[in-house]
């Protein structure tokens, strides 16, 4: 018969009693007191065989459950404020700043029905939430109309998360997160964006220090005038790297033509 182990809570003024182990009923009423452990001098070498048997054995087998599949849990900090959806049910979106070892990634956020109420009642930019929910993705065209594959979470379950204990990575992701709403980011990205397109309407108003740099911090275009400054960055939007491109190829013909046209000069003749 195997042996039975069990474990018997130790009582305060109790008297220290040799660990026993039992197979019988009858050896329990002799001592009743008696602490049962799995460990004793006698079986540390099964205790430990038990034990890496435990960590090895088979995982278990569960039923097939909709709600699970493609689970995810994510902390990180509310990057944009929420916006209703624009469909049938009601619900809102948002979008979740992470910090991981290669850097920080974000990942949309959709709350529906009661969830989406509650966040859209609680929830603000910058908050740093701990969620779990079912990971999707979608479709959506860049700003050149190309599409784009996107990943998103439906979040079934939402917490704040306290900042005491945080590891380095995630004080930094608080500390570097915008000071400023996120419509003043965009506005700015806007402004940016304008200020492109004035430069490409009259390219010849601008210092180019694109060959010439001193320092790297040095701003890319500079305008001879305003002051006004523009650096290339990976950011950009396709278009600017192309008109860049025939704006150099335009400037590279008309620089040939000029050294041509005063290669054919007839030199002054002074009588």
């Amino acid at each position: 018969m195997a042996a039975a182990r069990l474990q018997l809570p130790r009582f305060k003024g109790t008297a220290s009693i040799p660990l026993r182990l039992f197979s019988t009923s009858a050896a329990l009423i002799e001592c009743p007191w008696t602490r049962f452990t799995e460990v004793s001098d006698s079986s540390d070498g099964e205790s430990t065989v038990y034990k890496e048997a435990l960590k090895l054995q088979r995982p278990s087998t569960i039923r097939y459950d909709e709600r699970l599949v493609n689970s995810v849990s994510l902390i990180g900090r509310i990057f944009r404020p929420l916006q209703k959806c624009k469909s049938k049910s009601f619900g809102v979106y948002t979008t979740l700043s992470v910090s991981a070892s290669t850097g920080n990634f974000s990942v949309s956020l959709n709350f529906r029905d009661e969830m989406a109420e509650m966040t859209l009642q609680h929830l603000k930019l910058n908050d740093f939430v701990y969620v779990s929910g079912c990971l999707g993705s979608y479709m959506k065209a860049d700003e050149n109309g190309k599409s784009m594959n996107r990943y998103q979470v439906v979040v079934r379950e939402v917490n704040f998360v306290s900042q005491d204990g945080l590891g380095p990575a995630y004080k930094n992701l608080i500390k570097l997160g915008p000071s400023v709403p996120y419509e003043e980011i965009l506005q700015k990205r806007r402004d940016r964006l304008h200020l492109w397109q004035i430069f490409f309407a009259s390219p010849f108003e601008w210092w180019d220090n694109r060959n010439s740099k001193l320092n790297p911090k040095c701003p890319d275009f500079k305008h001879k005038d305003t002051g006004e400054v523009l650096w290339l960055t990976d950011n950009d939007p396709p278009w600017v790297r192309k008109q860049l491109k025939l704006h150099d190829s335009r400037s590279y013909r008309q620089s040939r033509e000029h050294r041509n046209a005063r290669a054919h000069l007839s030199p002054l003749v002074y009588e």
